[in-house]
């Protein structure tokens, strides 16, 4: 583990920072763009099992795109997550640094970019689901489409003439669920369920405003095939998420 992440705190307070769907269906009503829920945790983490229950509530319900980033500063502990990586790590690091907060932590989410609590404060985030849903700030609609025996799938973001700026484009590839016997670290001994496990992400475009299509291949790096995708638009360095849709992939 290093530098950054070796701050790691599992107790900090969850307040929300005005700073900065789950795949209960198909694609986004695009009338009401869905809230994005990031759930950081990992399977070496004591605390978060109760968290990563709550993403699977989360990834049922209309409305939200629920995922499961597990990050790798828990590895050292005597159990390595098969699902952690450090660009999960990153992700969170730049999440910290943007929201002004000294330290990362598990289990972290950050809903649309914009705020954060502990992630097995339900309360705490239903109410931060529901501030974002009734958020009055620009959005960018985005939609997936393609045939299902198709290559790859296509996804269009509408041009909404610069207002939210320039954002980065994510292309986030998950798989709809895994268990995992843990048999070292903290959470040896238990079997322990995960949702929307994040398996690659990467940078694909830049919205600028205008109409733009991306081609999304169904596999991923080295043609490994994963459940789902999904698109997120983003302000830069870790800012708010203002698009995303999801698709299944098989």
């Amino acid at each position: 583990m290093t530098g950054f992440a070796k701050t790691v705190t599992r107790a900090l307070a969850a307040i929300a920072f005005v700073a900065a769907p789950a795949p209960a269906g198909a694609l986004a009503d695009a009338a009401k763009p869905p809230v994005v829920v990031e759930l950081f945790t990992s399977q070496g983490c004591y605390s978060c099992p109760p968290a990563d229950k709550f993403l699977g509530v989360l990834a049922q319900r209309p409305g939200v795109i629920a995922l499961s980033f597990h990050v790798d500063y828990w590895n050292y502990l005597g159990w390595r997550d098969p699902y952690s990586s450090a660009e999960a790590t990153q992700r969170q690091q730049t999440y910290a640094s943007a929201m002004r907060r000294r330290t990362v932590y598990t289990p972290q989410m950050v809903i649309d970019g914009k705020l954060q609590a502990i992630g097995s404060y339900t309360g705490v985030v239903d109410g931060q689901i529901r501030l974002r849903q009734q958020a009055a700030d620009d959005r960018v609609i985005v939609s997936i489409s393609g045939d299902a025996k198709a290559e790859s799938l296509t996804a269009a973001l509408k041009g909404d003439g610069g207002r939210t700026g320039d954002c980065a484009v994510w292309l986030v590839y998950f798989d709809k669920q895994h268990t995992t016997a843990i048999p070292r670290g903290e959470n040896a001994g238990k079997t322990l369920t995960y949702y929307n496990v994040v398996r690659e992400i990467r940078r694909v475009a830049e919205y600028r405003g205008a109409d733009l299509e991306i081609d999304l291949p169904r596999t991923g790096g080295q043609g490994a095939r994963y459940d789902r995708a999904a698109i997120l638009v983003q302000e830069p360095d870790g800012g708010r998420i203002v698009g995303a849709a999801w698709a299944p992939l098989k």
